[in-house]
């Protein structure tokens, strides 16, 4: 019986983070009140209380169920993969590929307001070449410069929250920041708003979840953007300020310009109705689950298109350096050095431990200095012979893109290492015995 109320409990809560109108939903019923005790006694277990409370004072959770911290983790994971392809690109590639994120978000702004500008005006715009504004630019000029504020923090605070919202609305940083000023609920936003002279203290609560470390990072800036859409501390320009300062968040927090390329100016604007339900769900509830699982979803594919952008960006420049390499050999030039081996021992080993393949690695790379630590001690433990490796086991084994892998692969063959063959539509390479010269 036990073993059943917590397979309930998983079913709605792992496999899915469903509310208890989709639960009457998958039983066809209307009265599901023992099958929702199950699931929300398996989510206590993984219940965390934020700093977040709603107008009346009570608190919101985030249920941290092992699938969600899993794809949390997953997603930061990826980001900080991401980060490394954007840093190891030469600086040009790095500004263009930042640039572009730019780009998009003025677009996806121009587009929500209903500002009719080509791409080429939004470029100037971005260079500093557009001289003659029409006034309905000045949203986009003002976005702009609040972008590039917002990117150029190194800690975010109140005040730096505020400049964000002065800069967006048009206003100089000199300027008083305008708080909003009636507690009349808008027709665009269904949730309840907090009453106005509340705003500091739930100001006081955002700044202090967002030093909640057993929130995952991602989890913590997509709450900014629930926290903009029930308090809307700001009387103009709370969605714009919340994608911006969610951006900074991420930034800060240890992500530094990838932080910048994520979408959320797409889920401030979004105004769909099952976002809306989404919204509702956790605001009836006091869960932020329901909210922020929904758009981390979006948010993976979002930065997937990222990370294809930046493998694209590295098979360019790798592309160029193999023509470099062509060019030099058609020149005469020499390329390829000669090994000579010094008391390294004789291929093939066949069974090797861990510690013997590190120290074999170790020795390689005195011999071959150039060789890069990876590629040693791939070599060192796929090196018998008669058998054939692949750039796959390249990857698994070494923790690395497929890329990287690939072009390790090509210049361990391309030193003598490997004699590279292809076997029906496939690569192979085969270690080549290195002589003990001892």
């Amino acid at each position: 019986m036990i073993h059943f109320k917590l397979e309930e409990g998983r079913r709605f809560s792992e496999d899915t983070y469903a509310s208890k109108d989709d639960v009457k939903a998958t039983y066809n019923q209307e009265n599901v009140d023992p099958v929702w005790e199950n699931v929300l006694s398996y989510r206590s277990f993984f219940d965390v209380e934020t700093d977040l409370s709603n107008p009346e004072k009570s608190h919101y959770k985030v249920c941290l169920t092992k699938r969600l911290l899993g794809e949390s983790y997953g997603f930061e994971k990826k980001l900080s993969h991401s980060l490394f392809l954007l840093l190891s690109l030469p600086s040009d590639k790095q500004n263009d590929f930042l640039r572009s994120k730019e780009f998009a978000s003025l677009k996806l702004t121009a587009k929500i307001n209903s500002v009719p500008i080509a791409p080429e005006t939004i470029r100037k715009l971005e260079n500093g070449e557009l001289e003659n504004y029409n006034s309905k630019f000045y949203i986009l000029k003002a976005y702009l410069e609040a972008f590039r504020y917002a990117s150029s923090r190194k800690e975010i605070n109140l005040v730096a929250l505020e400049n964000i919202n002065k800069l967006v609305s048009g206003a100089a940083l000199t300027d008083k920041a305008i708080y909003r000023q009636e507690d009349k609920k808008e027709v665009l936003n269904p949730l309840t708003l907090v009453p106005k002279e509340d705003i500091p203290t739930h100001l006081e609560e955002l700044f202090s979840f967002l030093k909640q470390e057993e929130v995952p990072s991602i989890f913590r800036a997509l709450a900014i953007l629930y926290f903009f859409k029930t308090v809307e501390p700001f009387e103009y320009y709370n969605e714009e300020t919340s994608a911006l300062f969610a951006k900074a968040f991420l930034k800060v927090d240890g992500f530094e310009m990838m932080g910048f390329t994520l979408d959320f100016e797409s889920i401030v604007y979004s105004k769909g109705e099952y976002t809306n339900r989404k919204l509702l769900e956790s605001e009836k509830s006091l869960d932020l689950t329901y909210d922020l699982a929904y758009f981390l979803d979006y948010l993976k594919m979002d930065l997937a298109n990222s990370e294809k952008m930046l493998l694209e960006n590295h098979s360019e420049e790798e592309d160029k350096s193999e023509d470099k390499s062509v060019e030099l050999q058609a020149n005469d030039i020499p390329v390829v050095e000669a090994r000579v081996e010094y008391a390294l021992p004789t291929f093939p080993k066949t069974e090797k431990s861990p510690t013997t393949i590190d120290e074999t690695a170790r020795k390689l790379r005195e011999v071959y200095p150039q060789l890069k630590k990876k590629q040693a001690h791939f070599y060192a433990g796929h090196c018998q012979i008669g058998l054939n490796y692949t750039i796959e086991q390249f990857k698994e084994c070494e923790n690395t893109v497929y890329e990287t892998a690939r072009t390790s692969m090509e210049d361990l063959a391309n030193r003598g290492f490997y004699k590279k063959m292809l076997i029906g539509k496939k690569f192979v390479y085969t270690p080549i015995p290195l002589q003990d010269h001892a």
